[in-house]
């Protein structure tokens, strides 16, 4: 089996739905049949809470697979299952992860150090015997700001996203988060923008607010119309879901995850054989 590609939300300010998107796009994918591993680059771990997954004291999470070689810490040690959820898994994170950045950042390779370890780069496994290869889809929550954990997050994508509020501080980090790619682009060949989120978008009856028109059109110029993604609208359905660990569409809000859905839709040629498993939807932007 060929190893599974990895998808990176990206965004260099909090609360632009990093988060949110990882979580739904993994939980939904999951219901298709497609295995996925979670890895939570965050030392936040909001990630590894809303899974429900707590790290034991006794084995590794993110901070050990990074800072120490294989041979002490094989990757699989650290891949905790999801509970309730036997499609979904996790290498989890603790507050102790902030400690990788000292540790990149005196490597001298934190842009590929999460590749490496994640596709066992250099270790005498088998082709068929890589962990990834037992994945369908990698989905990494690396943190909101411009550090080695997200560097190395960043260097770890086939395909990236960047969620951005539909507002003034949501431009201001989808154009930072742009500038970082541009700037690390031509070392990661591999790595491609896969589309731009407008996230918590505020509608009034019918129509988007002025805030949230306003903001979409300068993403669009931005980032270029054909890398735009259906925005995410600002809805608690959506807190409720994470804090339930379920689905809008298990809350009655189906219609709630057509960005996602349509996200889905652009990562389904890196998914091989196992798009076939995703029934095919007509998106349509709001």
């Amino acid at each position: 089996m060929p190893d599974a590609p990895t998808f990176v939300p990206l965004g260099l300010a909090g609360g632009q739905g990093k988060t949110t998107v990882a979580l739904m796009l993994g939980r939904i994918l999951a219901t298709y049949g497609l295995n996925i591993l979670f890895v939570d680059a965050d030392p936040q771990a909001s990630l590894t809470a809303f899974l429900g997954v707590e790290p034991s004291p006794d084995r590794p999470t993110l901070l050990e697979l990074i800072s120490r070689p294989p041979s002490k810490i094989p990757l699989h040690t650290a891949i905790y299952p999801v509970p309730q959820n036997s499609n979904l898994f996790l290498i989890p994170a603790d507050d102790e992860l902030e400690a990788a950045n000292s540790y990149l950042a005196s490597s001298g390779t934190s842009l590929t150090v999460l590749r490496d370890r994640l596709y066992q780069a250099g270790e005498a496994v088998d082709p068929g015997d890589r962990v990834a290869s037992s994945f369908d889809l990698i989905i990494v929550d690396p943190p909101p700001e411009r550090s080695h954990l997200a560097l190395t997050s960043l260097g770890c994508g086939n395909l990236w996203a960047i969620p951005a509020e539909a507002n003034v501080k949501g431009v201001q980090s989808l154009l930072r988060t742009l500038e970082l790619i541009q700037s690390y682009q031509a070392k990661i060949p591999y790595g491609q923008l896969a589309g731009v989120i407008p996230f918590r978008a505020k509608w009034v009856g019918l129509s988007p607010t002025e805030t949230t028109r306003e903001s979409i059109k300068t993403m669009e110029q931005l980032a270029g119309i054909e890398r735009m993604l259906p925005h995410l609208l600002e809805s608690d359905v959506y807190k409720r879901a994470i804090n339930d660990q379920v689905l809008p569409r298990d809350l009655g809000k189906p219609d709630l995850e057509y960005p996602l859905l349509a996200l889905i839709d652009r990562l389904k040629p890196a998914l091989g054989e196992k798009a076939s498993l995703i029934e095919s939807r007509e998106v349509v932007a709001r």
